[in-house]
C-alpha cells in the first residue's frame, strides 16, 4: 500500500534525540505514513538506533549517505519518498 504521507527525518549524530523523534511519529493517530530517516554521515549510534526501529516497523526506512548537510539529507529523503 502506498503511504499517504512521507515524513523525512534528517539525522546527523542524533543519538540523543532520535528515539523520541521516531516514537513521536509512531504515536500519531493517522497511521498511513512512512518515515524516511536519512543518516547523514553520523559517527555516533544514530544508524544503530534507526535500524532497530526499521526492523520493527515496516513503515520506517533508513537511508545512509556521506555527510551532505541538512539540505542534502532533506533532498535525499524527498527523492526516496513514496507518499502521495
Amino acid at each position: 500500500m502506498t503511504p499517504e504521507i512521507t515524513v523525512i527525518l534528517p539525522a546527523f549524530n542524533a543519538e540523543l534525540f532520535l528515539s523520541r523523534a521516531i516514537q513521536s511519529v509512531q504515536k500519531q493517530t493517522f497511521a498511513n505514513w512512512e518515515l524516511v530517516i536519512v543518516n547523514d554521515g553520523s559517527t555516533d549510534e544514530t544508524i544503530k538506533i534507526a535500524s532497530a526501529f526499521e526492523e520493527k516497523d515496516p513503515r520506517i526506512r533508513v537511508i545512509s549517505q556521506p555527510n551532505r548537510g541538512l539540505s542534502g539529507a532533506r533532498n535525499t529523503g524527498i527523492e526516496c519518498a513514496r507518499g502521495n
